[in-house]
């Protein structure tokens, strides 16, 4: 075994995990794969099969050579690295690269040719996938490193393109013919490279790498590329339909190769001229623009063809789209989760369904204790969290159906893990279905975070909102909550009833967060008693962004029974409402906070007593207030802690006072040794507290 290139590896950054010795397969889940992460190359125990994590925080990817022709052609267009690997068979097929400009939607790419040999040709393994560097497979055969220098870098973009013309080469080796026959094999298959607008020097390329492989000397079969290039496109030139004919390639071989030929140009992601052209435009009647369904972009009549006219030579693309039985007009635009069709029909008007089902597979043999260690952290009492499921689940299992009830979650602790939990409903439904805003937002009037999103985060926590920007917001989304419409607007455009099946969920910090009234059936309010806890919230985010936790909780959702569930009910009532109710009805509790928080007088010092704070709202601000103990209720909420009979001279008694900030420096001192240390500010001298 050599661990050389494993320390290289593990120093720049590698995931490395072991597994069981003589076998190919790791039968295993990402969270139980990552547990045997391989720290330092000397903890490697002999007879051990190693394997790369491709992709994830490193930026190593792997390039795979499947097919023998592969192997062959290889060098002449994948750039050199100085990390290769393989069997004993075939000791440079794996070839490592850092990918400089690597993405998380870079997982892995390969191109096949369905034919009578191997169908896979090479590959590209990327984020979440791992590759064995090291070990013996189930058959005997060992797995080596054959170079350990450096591994090149280079852009996704670069490996992408020459892996292209890899399969190209392969497919056309493959296929070579015996002499006497290659003269009319090349002349077409320039010919098919031609027609497909691959560039001449590609394909130049491709040539002389096929041709010296096969170890086919004729130079004239390199001159006919310039021979055929040089000509007009709309000169006739024999290409891939008489090649499979005189050559008997199969319908769906003939299929394989175009679309290998597309990917060479880049052009595998563009419609093939004219039928996936028209069904990739569609005209938006409101907006009097295109949109293009497959950039998600609008655009001016003139832009579209610009932006497809090499595809069109004969005519301009929108032309052709207009007189095309099969074009598609729409009003305008709806989001709709639970209709699976692009073009939907709202009161005989055809629209185009926005809405795009997150791309994640449910993995039911997936550890998700990490996901219920939180929820019982964050929710410890069972009825509540057995609750929170059903509502979590509901969003799953139901896209597009709204829950008559927001979810309203507080602790007075921060990083606690509310925030979490929804990270992980967001990763299942999709980011682009899911949004977190603050109150300011959620205030805005054109309330563009409800047109197309199954789910928002409303996080109080990170706002400042007033008491009447509090008031209106839940003035506001009480209607949001239960109606399916809501008037929304567009920069520059008026307003206009946009359906809406948005589902909310709030966090905050403060138990006055809202003025709840306390008939209020549209808010589940749980306050949570947690701390923080660091070491959970690491290991929960680390299976959820490196192991297969998501999977594995949108398995466990798809499959809880909420048979007892009802969305359209009233809010389940908890004793949370009532007490934050009663705390909110007291603009006391925003003005105190608001004072603390800029840190102006009276708020500004580490030490106050309430009966002085009291005093002062009552004469000095426009602020309403009867009792002395809504003022210590409000130097509660902002963290404030009292200390009981405390002398200060000027005063000549013992009074309670509390400490608002810089809590370590006071909390251990004597009743007389913080007495001593405060001055008071106002012109009372009452003791009571």
């Amino acid at each position: 075994m050599n661990l050389a290139p494993v320390s290289k590896l593990l120093t720049e950054g590698a995931t490395i995990f072991y597994s069981d010795y003589g076998k190919k397969a790791v039968d295993e889940s990402w969270t139980k794969r990552l547990s045997k992460i391989i720290k330092k190359a000397e903890d490697v125990k002999p007879y051990t099969n190693l394997h790369i994590a491709t992709g994830r925080d490193s930026l190593f990817v792997d390039n795979d050579i499947d097919c023998p022709e592969g192997n062959l052609l290889a060098d002449y267009f994948l750039p050199h690295t100085g990390m290769t690997f393989g069997r004993e068979s075939t000791p440079r097929a794996h070839r490592l690269y850092k990918v400089i400009d690597l993405k998380k939607e870079h997982t892995r790419k390969y191109w096949s040719f369905k034919d009578k040999s191997k169908s896979m040709l090479v590959e590209l393994r990327a984020n979440k996938h791992y590759t064995m560097c090291d070990g013996q497979y189930d058959n005997g055969e060992k797995v080596t490193w054959s170079l350990t220098d450096e591994p090149a870098e280079v852009t996704w973009e670069t490996l992408h393109k020459s892996n292209s013309l890899l399969a190209v080469a392969c497919v056309v080796l493959r296929r070579y013919p015996n002499e006497g026959l290659r003269n009319e094999y090349i002349k077409k298959m320039i010919g098919a490279l031609w027609q497909h607008k691959v560039e001449e020097d590609d394909c130049r390329k491709i040539i002389e790498a096929v041709t010296i492989t096969a170890q086919d000397n004729d130079k004239s079969r390199i001159a006919r590329i310039t021979d055929i290039y040089k000509r007009e496109r709309t000169e006739h030139i024999e290409g891939l339909p008489k090649l499979a004919e005189e050559f008997n390639w199969t319908d769906i071989e003939v299929k394989e190769f175009k679309k290998l030929l597309l990917r060479v140009t880049g052009r595998d992601l563009l419609p093939e001229f004219t039928n996936d052209f028209v069904n990739r435009v569609v005209y938006i009647m409101k907006e009097g623009l295109y949109y293009d369904l497959e950039d998600k972009e609008m655009y001016k009549g003139e832009a579209i063809d610009v932006k497809y006219a090499k595809y069109f030579p004969n005519y301009t693309p929108l032309k052709w789209w207009k007189m095309h039985k099969d074009n598609k007009i729409c009003v305008g635009f709806t989001y709709k989760p639970d209709n699976p069709n692009r073009f939907v029909t709202i009161n005989k008007k055809q629209m185009i369904n926005t809405y795009e089902k997150n791309d994640i597979e449910p993995d039911d043999k997936a550890d998700t204790d990490i996901f219920y260690d939180l929820l019982e952290h964050v929710i410890p009492h069972d009825e509540h969290r057995e609750h929170f499921l059903d509502w979590f689940a509901f969003n799953i299992q139901f896209p597009g159906v709204k829950i008559r009830y927001a979810l309203l979650l507080q602790s007075s602790e921060f990083q606690i893990g509310k925030g979490s939990l929804f990270d992980i409903l967001r990763d299942i439904l999709g980011h682009h279905n899911t949004r977190k805003i603050d109150l300011k937002e959620a205030l805005d009037k054109g309330k563009k975070f409800l047109i197309d999103r199954q789910c928002v985060l409303i996080d109080e926590a990170k706002a400042s909102g007033t008491w009447g920007e509090k008031t209106m917001f839940v003035n506001t989304l009480k209607t949001l909550i239960t109606e399916g419409t809501a008037g929304t607007r567009q920069l520059y455009k008026d307003y206009e009833e946009s359906d809406t099946c948005t589902n909310y969920w709030i966090n905050t910090n403060f138990k006055d967060a809202f003025p709840l009234p306390l008939n209020e059936v549209r808010y589940w309010v749980y306050f949570s008693p947690a701390k923080p806890n660091e070491t959970l919230l690491d290991e929960f985010h680390n299976q959820r962004l490196n192991g297969n936790l998501v999977q594995g909780v949108y398995a466990d959702m798809l499959k809880r029974d909420l048979s007892n569930f009802k969305n359209t009910s009233v809010a389940p009532r908890t004793p949370y409402l009532n007490e934050m109710s009663e705390l909110a009805d007291k603009p006391v509790n925003d003005w105190v906070k608001e004072h603390f928080e800029q840190g102006v007088y009276p708020l500004e010092t580490d030490l106050i007593t309430a009966t002085e704070l009291f005093d002062f709202i009552k004469r000095e601000s426009k602020v309403k207030i009867t009792r002395e103990r809504d003022v210590a209720e409000a130097l509660k909420l902002i963290g404030g802690v009292r200390k009981r009979g405390c002398p200060v001279k000027q005063v000549g008694k013992d009074v309670n006072i509390w400490i608002l900030r810089n809590h370590d420096q006071y909390t251990n001192l004597t009743a007389k040794e913080l007495g001593a240390k405060y001055t008071p500010f106002f012109d009372d001298k009452r003791t009571r507290d």
